[in-house]
């Protein structure tokens, strides 16, 4: 009986962190990600790459079409740190506008991790 792969699988199998190795040629940008062998890709600009990079490192570890939005994607480091600022600014304010209604109001709560 074969066992069937869930999300949580194919999450387990992308690192936290990848570090690219990217090199200029006349047409564009070529990359190599140094944590995975023989993973090359290339790319017109920076963007490209970065998307090809992705795709490169889905087929690399063997990702599903049709998950590959849910295990998320690899931006430069700088990128995410930006994005998870935001989204945290975001939470703070949503939280500040919901706080002033009664029904939040307890003797008790229960916090769950939402940004990771």
């Amino acid at each position: 009986m074969k066992k069937e792969k869930n999300l949580q699988f194919y999450k387990n199998l992308m690192p936290d962190q990848l570090t690219l190795e990217i090199h200029k040629t006349e047409e564009g940008l070529w990359a190599k990600v140094k944590e995975l062998p023989n993973c090359y890709t290339q790319g017109k600009s920076f963007f490209e790459l970065i998307e090809m990079v992705n795709d490169a490192i889905y087929v690399y570890l063997d990702i599903p079409k049709k998950i590959r939005k849910e295990v998320g994607v690899y931006l430069p480091k700088e990128i995410c740190e930006e994005i998870k600022r935001k989204e945290w600014e975001n939470i703070l304010s949503q939280m500040k506008k919901l706080s002033g209604k009664d029904n939040l109001v307890k003797k008790e709560a229960t916090l769950q991790k939402c940004v990771s």
